[in-house]
């Protein structure tokens, strides 16, 4: 018997007025409804023309989805690219490339594809396509980086032009988010190969007409795309701005239409500021994850990891850092399955104590630590303030914690190869829980880094990626959230949107992502 399968939350839905039945995934928190509401409300009927003008700190570095490590690529690319599925604006899996598929077996997808769609090139779109993006991402020669969370990928086949087989090796859950993320899941025509970095060539809804070195990247309407009447827009132009200062005076003079910045005091400051911009948040997707050198002293001792956690007042620092804006949280943000959501008084060792503090560190044998080495990313100052906070919680448990602010590309080498002995780098929205806690999976390299060995945790890491229903998987990522927290193999001082996105009234249609995706520009509109 052949079955249709995403998890316990499965409905079918006609979409885009096809009669063809699609499967629809369960999301991992919703953008408030009441954004996109209140911009339909006074836009009424969408108008077609225009330019958007987006405000980006820096260009891409390829465009090439296959070969994408940087957000400043796939911001762009997620103009440029369509997958089988994408994300809803409600982070659910929703078709697009594919209008459904079933599951034989628990190994087994086989996709229906779209008829009628066409390369930016011309090109008709097919399984052949399908099959030569995942053949290569796969095949070691093209150096993808994506290679690795598409391992359980056994083979693709072709069935017939609008149908394609995947055939994994083992259950693996995760598969279907990666799907629908761009880049991971950016379809690429065959054939395609080098030129993608500088002339990419997608069936998304703009398509590629020049970058200009460390100034614009400028995208035009594709009028072959498959959604009826969309895009709206004439074109879309990242204009490249460098910092954050300069987007702020940027979008403050109408130079740009929409924009984000990092710092959400400096966001909500600058749409106080000026009339017709407004400041929109989203939902916490960045945490900033604290990692120690469990092979070594004093970090080996988990009496002492426990002290350094029971020493800081979270919310404190949330307030101070980030205005309010920012929340108590782990690991696993509200933005993904299982995520955190309360106010760390149910977790182990989040509540501040500091005489409990002071008294692990004796049990230890540490009258007052001394820890020579905190290193932290320089060019970000949230996380630099964050860590001069917590410098000045830790000193009054008796912890004192020398910072070392570093340049990026020299702290994310020893972040991934375990040279530290203390230190902090934020992560970003990722599609599934699985690469929030792989970090901490002692066959990781970052879990060998760092020194985790721990079966227990191995087990459920396994067991979660292997686990189809959405609610047996929650309950796991719940049981790890425990088991790490109470092991303070992390500790993580807040949780908070990865940007604050500044977007002027005429801009409708609009809706802020979690994951700061801006694939809904697609149905974005100018009002006069």
């Amino acid at each position: 018997m052949r079955r249709e399968q995403t998890g316990p939350t499965i409905n079918r839905r006609q979409v885009l007025g096809t009669s063809a039945a699609v499967v629809v995934a369960g999301g991992m928190g919703a953008v408030p409804a009441r954004w996109a509401a209140a911009w339909q409300d006074e836009a009424g009927e969408p108008v077609t023309g225009g330019i958007l003008t987006i405000g980006q700190d820096f260009g891409p570095q390829t465009l090439d989805p296959t070969l994408t490590i940087a957000w400043a690529s796939t911001n762009i690319e997620e103009l440029l690219y369509t997958g089988l599925l994408r994300w809803s604006p409600a982070m659910e899996l929703e078709p697009d490339l594919a209008t459904g598929y079933e599951m034989p077996d628990d190994i087994t997808y086989v996709f229906t594809l779209r008829e009628g769609v066409t390369f930016h090139n011309g090109a008709p779109f097919s399984a052949e396509d399908v099959k030569y993006t995942f053949d290569r991402i796969l095949d070691p020669a093209t150096a993808s980086p994506h290679a690795s969370i598409y391992q359980p990928i056994g083979a693709v086949e072709v069935i017939d032009p609008l149908t394609v087989q995947f055939s994994l090796s083992e259950p693996f859950a995760p598969f279907l988010r990666y799907l629908a993320t761009i880049p991971y899941g950016a379809i690429v025509p065959a054939g395609a190969g080098d030129e993608l970095q500088t002339a990419p060539v997608g069936t998304g809804p703009f398509q590629f007409i020049e970058h200009q070195l460390d100034q614009a990247v400028r995208l035009e309407r594709f009028d072959g795309y498959y959604e009826d009447g969309l895009p709206y827009l004439d074109a879309v132009t990242f204009q490249l701005l460098g910092d954050d200062t300069s987007i702020a005076a940027a979008i403050q003079s109408g130079t740009v239409n929409m924009t984000w910045l990092k710092n959400p005091i400096i966001a909500q400051a600058t749409a106080e500021a000026t009339q017709g911009l407004t400041s929109f948040p989203g939902v916490s997707s960045r945490y900033l994850p604290i990692r120690f050198k469990l092979t070594e002293p004093p970090f080996d001792d988990v009496r002492v990891r426990r002290a350094l956690s029971l020493a800081l007042d979270r919310q404190a620092l949330a307030d101070t850092v980030l205005g309010g804006y920012g929340a108590v949280g782990t690991f696993l943000p509200p933005s993904q399955i299982a995520g955190y959501t309360g106010d760390g008084s149910d977790l182990p060792y989040y509540t501040r104590d500091v005489e409990r503090a002071r008294a692990l560190l004796a049990e230890a044998g540490h009258e007052r630590l001394s820890i020579p080495e905190f290193k932290i990313v320089a060019a970000n100052q949230l996380d630099v303030q964050c860590a001069q906070l917590m410098q000045a919680q830790w000193a009054e448990a008796g912890i004192d914690v020398q910072i070392n602010p570093m340049e990026v590309g020299a702290i994310l080498d020893d972040w991934t190869n375990g040279n530290y002995q203390m230190a902090v780098v934020g992560g970003v929205w990722t599609p599934d829980p699985n690469q929030e806690v792989q970090p901490m999976y002692s066959r990781s390299t970052m879990g060998q880094g760092q020194g985790i060995n721990d079966p227990e945790l191995d087990a459920l890491i396994e067991e979660g990626i292997a686990t189809v229903d959405e609610a047996a998987r929650i309950d796991i990522y719940q049981q790890i959230q425990q088991l790490v927290l109470d092991q303070v193999y992390v500790i993580v001082p807040y949780v908070y949107p990865l940007r604050w996105e500044l977007i002027y009234d005429q801009i409708q249609g609009y809706e802020v992502m979690p994951s700061n995706a801006r694939t809904t520009v697609r149905q974005t509109w100018l009002a006069s």
